[in-house]
């Protein structure tokens, strides 16, 4: 079988991760490039991996994380920031961000200008900049996921938790960046439970 197939077979929510087992530096590495890898719309990158392997962190943040286990008993939790006050149109990053692409000045302009109108025709009027930052956010949580099952390693992303309160106890400049997700990272400590998925044909149209 197709090797992302297999690891796609691998991952699952993990409840249980085993403490006293630590993913190596050269692996959590490894999955860290994966998200840095990841695409973001008009490449604009603008999100932040906060890795918190510090027990006494952790310890701290569970209770705004509804008491879950994965967030002590884990090897690794990723804070997955976004960062949407640099991505509105006319913000100097999102200038210099096209103008990392090394275009002409007139092709650089025009392709902000199309941003600026995607921007305010498209995202705005349907979503905030928070909103639409966390939608890539979600492409590299799905990356870390699936990298991490490649490397025999377990996952359990999480939207349980109190925003607030968790950027409170991480100290997170909110005028900058707000968490968007957080994924826990380990192995298991108990058999993988039975995978539950719709049949191909129900969830698949071809036209």
């Amino acid at each position: 079988m197709n090797t992302v197939i297999d690891a796609l077979n691998f991952r699952h929510a993990c409840k249980k991760f085993d403490p006293a087992r630590k993913i190596t530096a050269t692996d959590l590495n490894t999955i860290l490039a994966a998200a840095r890898l990841s695409p973001f719309s008009f490449g604009m990158e603008a999100w932040k991996f906060l890795v918190l392997q510090s027990p006494d962190i952790r310890e701290k943040l569970r209770p705004a994380c509804w008491d879950q286990a994965q967030v002590t008993d884990s090897s690794h939790v990723i804070a997955i920031l976004a960062r949407p006050a640099q991505v509105g149109p006319g913000h100097s990053y999102v200038a210099e961000s096209f103008g990392r692409r090394g275009l002409p000045e007139d092709a650089t302009t025009a392709y902000i200008e199309k941003y600026r109108h995607h921007m305010e025709t498209e995202v705005l009027p349907r979503m905030s900049l928070y909103a639409w930052c966390s939608k890539q956010c979600y492409i590299a949580l799905a990356n870390i996921m699936t990298t991490a099952a490649s490397l025999g390693i377990d996952s359990c992303p999480m939207e349980g938790f109190e925003k607030d309160r968790v950027e409170q106890i991480l100290e997170i400049d909110t005028r900058k960046a707000e968490v968007a997700v957080l994924v826990a990272l380990g192995y298991r400590a108990v058999q993988q439970p039975p995978r539950r998925r719709h049949p191909m044909e129900t969830l698949v149209e071809i036209r």
